[in-house]
């Protein structure tokens, strides 16, 4: 897979025949995959593929010419490379110390969803919350960290989801960043630039759809399919739904309520197919 990314990442280059060559020259990357034995590890490698290929868009919708070792790391990477900055290999105590303790929490409440509530109702629903969000930390705190030793500084991954305003600023502001730039730039903002913001909205969260559908279809069963499905689905009708109610003027108490209510009561159908996902990790 990171050959054929790589490869695919210096093609993506020049006439606009060579940046579709270079699309193209990926598209095997999803066939992988499913050659990998374990659920974990297919869900890990599709979400590689898709992402990896996220980032070819970049290159072939890129207007400055990239060096090829530029272009080799872009598409590996899973910060935008564009916006590094350099800074000097440092080892940062405050992001290795949040990645241990949201490490610790992932697992355990991971344990927990499977030891004490296998077969389902509210203690598994909560531990699987937690799970979801603790993991986000770990992997923030990971690539910080690594970013850090490497003497690289990027833009935060998360921005304290917890403290979101509406549902909007969760999704926009706050929560898997990097994703959320990506479906901006490609997604949104160039609908929005022709007036149509509404349809740019929709076409971001159908993509998000599609993304988190994919992996969970590499890795588990229909029904897990249709249950993420219709999470983000939702996310995105009640997004739409904050501009009508004006939820950006209600207070702040209210709005903080309506975001935590909009993602926690129908959260189940997202942190259960991600518990079955890396089930193996406590097996």
């Amino acid at each position: 897979m990171l050959v054929l990314l790589v490869l695919a990442a210096l093609v993506t280059a020049g006439s606009p025949l060579r940046r579709a060559l270079g699309l193209a020259l990926a598209l095997p990357v999803f066939a992988l995959p499913f050659l990998a034995t374990s659920v974990m590890a297919r869900a890990i490698l599709a979400a590689a593929a898709f992402w990896g290929c996220a980032r070819l868009v970049d290159l072939a919708r890129e207007p400055r010419p990239l060096p090829p070792l530029h272009r080799a790391v872009h598409v590996l990477a899973i910060v935008d490379s564009r916006r590094v900055t350099w800074t000097g290999p440092r080892l940062d105590p405050k992001w290795l110390g949040r990645a241990a303790l949201a490490g610790a929490a992932a697992y355990l409440s991971l344990w927990a969803a499977h030891t004490l509530a296998p077969d389902g109702g509210p203690l598994r629903w909560l531990a699987g919350l937690v799970f979801m969000y603790s993991f986000a930390e770990l992997l923030a705190g990971l690539l910080h960290t690594l970013g850090h030793l490497l003497g690289a500084e990027f833009p935060p991954v998360h921005r304290h989801p917890i403290l979101a305003r509406s549902l909007r600023d969760f999704w926009g502001e706050r929560w898997n960043l990097p994703v959320n730039r990506w479906l901006r730039q490609h997604c949104f903002v160039p609908l929005a630039r022709r007036g149509r913001a509404g349809l740019g909205l929709a076409l971001a969260f159908a993509v998000s759809v599609a993304l988190h559908a994919w992996i969970v279809a590499v890795a588990l069963d229909a029904e897990m399919v249709a249950r993420t499905a219709a999470f983000f689905a939702l996310q995105g009708a009640l997004l739409g739904a904050e501009g009508p109610l004006k939820v950006a003027r209600w207070p702040r108490p209210l709005g903080r309520a309506w975001a935590l209510a909009g993602t926690i009561v129908p959260s189940p159908l997202f942190t259960e197919p991600m518990l079955r996902m890396f089930a193996e990790l406590v097996r």
